[in-house]
């Protein structure tokens, strides 16, 4: 049971909402990470028209989000309070491609990639 009830928020935020066009899976790209940086492109030419950085859980938040933007570099990075041993998962449209990507911080401060 408790499997389940941390694989449901994930699948809704890899899912999107139902009925809307919302964030959708898109394939596997990571995003910049350093400290309590994070960038979802660090190209100049890439354009970041919607994100999603959300924790996945039990105690699931999302905390950036925005569905109608035009950002590029540096403007696609954010400062987030990110904490050792919490799962986030990352949603986001770069160039009209959908992307996510899911980490954890480890008590170490390393990216680690779940299912890699």
């Amino acid at each position: 049971m408790k499997k389940l009830m941390i694989l449901f928020p994930i699948v809704v935020l890899l899912a999107g909402c139902p009925g809307r066009d919302g964030l959708k899976m898109g394939e596997i790209r990571s995003i910049y990470i350093n400290g309590d940086r994070i960038c979802f492109t660090v190209n100049k030419q890439d354009v970041l028209t919607r994100y999603l950085l959300a924790t996945n859980g039990q105690d699931y938040k999302v905390l950036l989000s925005a569905d109608t933007v035009r950002l590029s570099y540096p403007d696609s990075c954010f400062t987030v309070n990110l904490q050792q041993g919490v799962m986030y998962g990352a949603n986001y449209a770069l160039n009209e491609k959908n992307y996510s990507y899911t980490f954890i911080i480890d008590k170490e401060n390393n990216i680690v990639h779940p299912g890699r």
